[in-house]
């Protein structure tokens, strides 16, 4: 009796890379960050404290002027931009985020009961 075998080649296993490792663990273990708010003060002081123009701030973190403009105008920067700008003027602007266990709610003193408030104080009633 004759057996044959097939032969099946190898498929090359692929490594990761590393940003592809990152990325599958940054959900682990680290806390979710967020802007500050206040990120566009804090980088204006900081940038006027070290002595540097828009100018020259945008060149070392190799961005536009326009962008930095924008930033300490208000216009929320990207996380990416927020790191180079933390690195470079030695400031924080990513901070942690704080999760809200209770909301308040501000209810208007000048406004008349709804149908939703007459409702709720009617099944009150009953209890």
């Amino acid at each position: 009796m004759l057996v044959l075998e097939r032969y099946v080649p190898k498929q090359p296993t692929i490594a990761p890379t590393r940003s592809q490792a990152s990325t599958a663990n940054r959900g682990q273990n680290r806390p979710e960050k967020e802007i500050a708010s206040d990120f566009h003060l804090r980088v204006r002081k900081a940038r006027v404290s070290k002595g540097l123009e828009q100018r020259e701030l945008a060149k070392r973190i190799n961005v536009r002027l326009n962008d930095i403009q924008k930033i300490e105008s208000g216009i929320v920067p990207s996380d990416s931009m927020a790191m180079k700008i933390e690195k470079a003027l030695g400031i924080i602007l990513l901070v942690e985020v704080e999760e809200e266990m209770e909301r308040s709610v501000n209810i208007p003193s000048g406004r008349g009961m709804t149908i939703g408030d007459a409702l709720d104080e009617f099944l009150n009633k009953g209890e």
